[in-house]
């Protein structure tokens, strides 16, 4: 068959089938049990009976849905109430309030609702977040069983594994894998009970759970922690210290800021900086000496101004110019950092583009650092006020 006759033979068949489908929104529909409707059914309304054969599948929302034809395909509801007591080829998916399966479901069960009533056959596996899942005695499930609930009973036959979290579990019933669940209060076996896998329970408590000789497998019982331990663990929980929640994010924006600031003393004074830096290697004793004096000085100024009335003006001045010192002093002993870094490393010639970054972020990452910080940052300052120094040793001179 030609590629182009594939494809109109697809389309055609697309068309048929969408053409198949029915749409209802009315108040109630049913098809007859004398009836057989070929194609989806697609039903908006209060109440929809499927007592005919249905030969595909049903898309529902409804207050009430009842289904005890058959139907050949997938069963899709939403409904307040839903009855299945027919023969489902394929899978039921269903949300609801009350679920009652007394037919036979092919394909599997998935399933939110308040309550889950099987007591049909379901041919694959059953998958339920609901307030209560009941398994009958007469139920068959072939596949596996995954629920997530507050009361949790099998009473029928469960062909593959188990796995549950329910705050009571009671099986009466007979499971042919293996059991893993987590339960709260309760998990009991009856004497009609049967585990032929393993069975492997979680719990905060040993629980007594009534006849271990039922299960042929292994009994692994998993001790969670009580709520009480958990809350202690919770308090035993390391929390975030000081540096991190208060001079980790100073300190970041603090070289953000210093950055910022030293790109700007380059833009503007770069050829100066280059020259002072140079003066300050050359004569890197004389720099940091007088540094350690013109920062030791400056305070003692300031007081011996405040001291003497009539200069307080003078000292306030001064006071305001000590502290736009100490900001510059560390920016530029981050630069002289930075240049002395790359020296170290063989590269004379580096502009100050790239020292400056690199030894900024160095020096005030180093302050950073607790305790041993501070005297990284009176180093610093003694390089930086002998910079300063230098600086207006150089104009001076101009």
């Amino acid at each position: 068959m030609s590629r182009p006759l594939r494809l109109f033979v697809l389309l055609s068949s697309l068309f048929t089938l969408s053409s198949a489908a029915q749409f209802v929104s009315e108040a109630g529909y049913t098809l007859p049990a004398e009836e057989t409707r070929i194609g989806d059914l697609y039903f908006a309304g209060t109440m929809l009976r499927i007592e005919g054969r249905l030969d595909g599948s049903a898309l529902a929302g409804a207050q009430s849905v009842s289904v005890t034809g058959p139907v050949t395909r997938n069963l899709f509801l939403a409904a307040q109430n839903v009855d299945v007591s027919g023969t489902v080829v394929g899978d039921l998916v269903a949300l609801c309030a009350t679920l009652n399966v007394s037919g036979r479901i092919g394909g599997a069960v998935r399933v939110g609702a308040g309550t889950v009533y099987i007591n049909g056959g379901v041919g694959q596996d059953v998958l339920a977040g609901c307030a209560t899942l009941a398994i009958g005695k007469n139920s068959e499930v072939r596949g596996d069983i995954a629920a997530g609930c507050r009361s949790l009973e099998i009473a029928g036959t469960v062909r593959g594994d188990m796995k549950a979290v329910a705050n009571e579990i009671v099986i009466s019933g007979s499971i042919d894998g293996d059991v893993d669940v987590t339960v709260a209060d309760k998990l009991t076996l009856t004497p009609d009970a049967r585990i032929y896998g393993n069975l492997r329970y979680r719990s905060n408590k040993k629980l007594d759970i009534g006849n271990p000789d039922m299960v042929f497998g292994n009994i692994d019982h998993v001790l969670l922690p009580s709520p009480k331990e958990i809350e202690d663990m919770r308090d035993m929980k390391p929390r975030p210290g000081t540096f991190v929640t208060f001079f980790l994010p100073f300190t970041i924006l603090s070289i953000l800021g210093a950055l910022v600031v030293g790109f700007l003393l380059v833009a503007i004074w770069k050829h100066v900086l280059n020259e002072g830096l140079a003066r300050s290697f050359a004569h890197w004793g004389r720099t940091v000496g007088f540094g350690a004096i013109g920062f030791l000085i400056g305070p003692m100024s300031i007081l011996v101004a405040f001291a003497l009335i009539i200069t307080i003006p003078v000292g306030l001045i001064a006071a305001a110019a000590y502290l736009v010192c100490l900001y510059l002093a560390k920016v530029l002993a981050g630069m002289f950092t930075g240049r002395l870094l790359f020296r170290i490393f063989g590269v004379h010639d580096i502009s100050l583009w790239w020292a400056a970054p690199v030894g900024v972020v160095i020096v005030f990452g180093l302050c950073a650092i607790p305790y041993a910080g501070w005297a990284i940052w009176l180093a610093s300052m003694a390089v930086g006020f002998g910079v300063i120094a230098e600086l207006l040793g150089m104009s001076r001179i101009a």
